[in-house]
């Protein structure tokens, strides 16, 4: 997860090598195709190790870091098992495509029982024999068909890094829900605090003559609407507690705990938040190279292309060749002599093609060229819509580092008024109003920093994911 400015921080969770590799890329405009192929064998390999190694054992009962949800999602959730078995699932194909280059041998029996006996057919017959059969030619069905599954492998482990990387994304969110949450229900503990203090000093003052009845109905309207809100937040942080275990696989009624968030608290000590310092169109050049979804329509594309090449070699000619060892079993279990007068071999090759068909092999190349057609259509459009995710998600990001300064002066400011007030309520000087104004004013500021501080996390989230180095 990243902490620290972007301008540095965006990958620094990738390792060194990648990065080195990245600002080459940058600097050769990202023409580089060498250094793309890594970064794809890079990323592939991050991937696997992820998925294979099994998780250490995390004691639930303690507070949870980020890092720690990260790697118990990765390791249990739904998403990312069934992104394991795709990817075992697509290796055996690749397999299989590759036993298509060996022959085939099978065994062939049969029992035959009948009523006739003229003729010299006798009631019961036993054959037994092996066959085998090789595909000598097929102009390149085989080649085709190999390098399609491997394409598809490619395309899964690519899916697979942007499942991961979305997966990561929900995750960091329902993670900054329960510490947005857990702020919320402290300010509102402390803002009806301050409700219920004004409400004893309220009755105090009708007691001593100086207000009246009406000034404690105010106080307690107040008081209830403070106690509303920490209902309400009280119960937004258990959804949040119960959305984040699911997401990690586990049980909703799983209890979990997140350690305290030190960024809130540096932020509140500081004032100051970390800002990102590179142009939005460096930030979309990042995405272009890296989001996971450019290497998923690629390979896709090319296993597309690898259907309409197998579809067309349809129309040509197999030449296999067939090897058959059968024995008469009957005849020699009734005899019992003289074993290779009952067996027989034969081999010989054969060339299949299909001569008509009603169109449906010319059929299916139309089909398949136009379905090639649409793919390549929307991977024009993909590079446009990844664009317009990065560019969007920057602007929210700017906004929310924005909103962070405006929310911290509003506090300030609140605090000073209140403070005022506050001195001038306890001499007389100010009537119950002003000071319930003041401090529903506070207590709105305090809990617009901690929405908007939060809201800037989850938006320098989305931009990581918008640009693929989320990891």
């Amino acid at each position: 997860m990243i902490h620290g400015k972007i301008k540095f921080t965006v990958l620094s969770k990738l390792t060194g090598f990648q990065n080195l590799l990245l600002e080459q890329t940058r600097r050769a405009g990202h023409q580089s195709l060498l250094l793309k192929a890594i970064l794809i064998v890079q990323f592939a390999v991050v991937f696997c190790v992820s998925a294979q190694q099994p998780m250490g054992e995390v004691d639930l009962s303690q507070p949870l870091t980020l890092e720690q949800c990260i790697q118990i999602g990765l390791e249990k959730s739904t998403s990312m098992r069934n992104a394991r078995l795709n990817l075992a699932i697509q290796e055996l194909r690749v397999k299989t495509s590759r036993a298509d280059y060996f022959p085939r041998i099978f065994s062939n029996g049969n029992y035959d029982f009948s009523d006739r006996i003229d003729f010299g057919f006798e009631p019961e017959n036993y054959n037994l024999g092996l066959g085998a059969q090789y595909t000598i030619w097929d102009n390149g069905q085989r080649e085709g068909g190999f390098a399609q599954a491997k394409e598809s492998l490619s395309a899964t482990v690519s899916r697979n890094e942007g499942i991961k990387q979305s997966l990561i994304l929900q995750i960091t969110e329902a993670y900054y829900d329960v510490l947005q949450f857990q702020a919320l229900v402290e300010v509102s503990e402390q803002n009806l605090a301050r409700a219920q203090e004004n409400t004893q000093r309220t009755k105090d003052f009708v007691e001593a003559g100086s207000l009246i009845p009406a000034d404690v109905a105010t106080a307690e309207l107040q008081e209830g609407n403070n106690r509303l809100a920490l209902l309400q937040n009280q119960n937004s942080l258990q959804v949040a507690k119960a959305r984040l275990p699911r997401l990690l696989g586990l049980d909703p009624g799983v209890l979990i705990t997140v350690t305290e968030d030190e960024s809130f608290q540096l932020y509140q000590q500081r004032g100051t938040i970390e800002r990102i310092e590179i142009p939005v169109e460096e930030a979309i050049q990042t995405a272009l190279d890296n989001r996971p979804e450019f290497r998923e329509t690629e390979a896709q594309l090319r296993s597309q292309e690898w259907s309409l090449t197998l579809s067309k070699l349809q129309r040509w000619p197999r030449l296999n060749a067939d090897v058959d060892y059968n024995v008469n079993l009957d005849d020699y279990l009734r005899e019992r002599e003289n074993f290779s007068d009952f067996r027989s071999w034969s081999a010989g090759v054969s060339l299949n093609f299909t001569l008509f068909d009603g169109g449906i092999l010319g059929n299916r190349v139309k089909e398949l060229t136009m379905q090639l057609e649409q793919a390549r259509e929307n991977a024009s459009d993909l590079e446009r819509s990844v664009a317009l995710d990065v560019r969007q998600s920057y602007l929210n990001l700017k906004r929310s580092e924005e909103s962070v300064d405006i929310s911290k002066t509003q506090v300030v400011n609140a605090q000073l008024s209140l403070e005022v007030i506050q001195g001038r309520f306890d001499v007389d000087k100010a009537i119950l109003l002003e000071l319930l104004d003041a401090q529903t004013s506070y207590a709105q500021a305090l809990t617009n920093e901690v929405n908007t501080f939060y809201d800037y996390k989850i938006a320098q989230t989305r931009l990581q994911d918008a640009m693929g180095v989320l990891q």
